[in-house]
């Protein structure tokens, strides 16, 4: 019998994801602006994840320089998304040179992000975006997201169906720890920070020992997973893709994540 495996993205996919970008700079909370499309623009940019639970910095003076958190509480973080080829070090010198953003700048998008998602625990976090040329934070970006309707029926109805079933996601470890317990799947499936090469990577791997892979995903970031997978499939569940190289490398197109079930037999 054949191995099957379906790889889902996180955010966009499996889970709502309510995002609130912070202009530094103009002191102005973004709600319509893509991530990936800011990074593009610039000449040297990223998508930092910071590794801890946001909650607890609603203890800390607001006025905390975010450089001074990252120092004296030794933040972890990973590089989600980068315009060019950073290392760790690369990002702590960015991030030690700015002076303007504060922990207010992630702290005051709470309220708002506790309208949309009352439960935030599901899926919550925080984000930069650093500009590496002119060594600033850019943006401060707070997430929250609860599980889309029909996600954790139809994930449960797949794995009856002998899909091993995995998460790759750029989401720290903390929320994708959280989602797959939620799931039910064994925590080893689940992939957090990965980028969209290592997705890609991600669906190698197990193409390698043997599984024929379904990748599920929502957006850029996941292009080269979809390409390489045996089976691709977008959703547009959250957001209209405009893309046309994201339609080429897939081979369904769905509205609902429940549609899997007459896909994936």
């Amino acid at each position: 019998m054949n191995k099957k495996a379906i790889v889902f993205d996180n955010s966009g996919t499996l889970i709502k994801r309510y995002k609130i970008l912070n202009d530094i700079e103009n002191k102005k909370f973004i709600t319509d602006k893509n991530s990936f499309e800011i990074i593009h623009k610039l000449e040297c940019a990223a998508l930092i994840i910071l590794q801890f639970n946001t909650k607890c910095l609603s203890k800390l003076d607001p006025n905390t320089k975010i450089s001074d958190l990252f120092f004296k509480y030794n933040i972890n973080f990973s590089i989600s998304y980068s315009s060019t080829k950073l290392s760790h070090d690369d990002v702590l010198d960015v991030i030690r040179n700015d002076n303007n953003a504060i922990i207010s700048d992630i702290t005051n998008g709470f309220g708002i992000l506790k309208e949309q998602v009352p439960n935030m625990e599901i899926c919550n976090g925080t984000a930069l975006i650093i500009d590496c040329k002119n060594k600033k934070i850019l943006y401060t970006i707070t997430t929250a997201g609860k599980l889309f309707a029909n996600a954790q029926y139809t994930v449960n109805k797949l794995k009856n169906r002998g899909y091993e079933i995995f998460i790759a996601s750029g989401d720290r470890v903390g929320a994708i720890q959280t989602l797959t317990k939620f799931l039910d799947i064994d925590s080893s499936h689940g992939f957090p920070t990965a980028s969209p090469v290592g997705k890609k990577k991600i669906v190698k791997h197990l193409q390698s020992k043997g599984y024929n892979v379904t990748m599920v995903g929502d957006g850029p970031n996941d292009y080269f997973a979809l390409n390489q997978a045996d089976c691709g499939i977008l959703t547009i569940a959250q957001s209209l893709i405009e893309e046309e190289y994201l339609l080429l490398a897939s081979d369904y197109l769905i509205n609902d994540l429940i549609e899997l079930l007459n896909i994936l037999y």
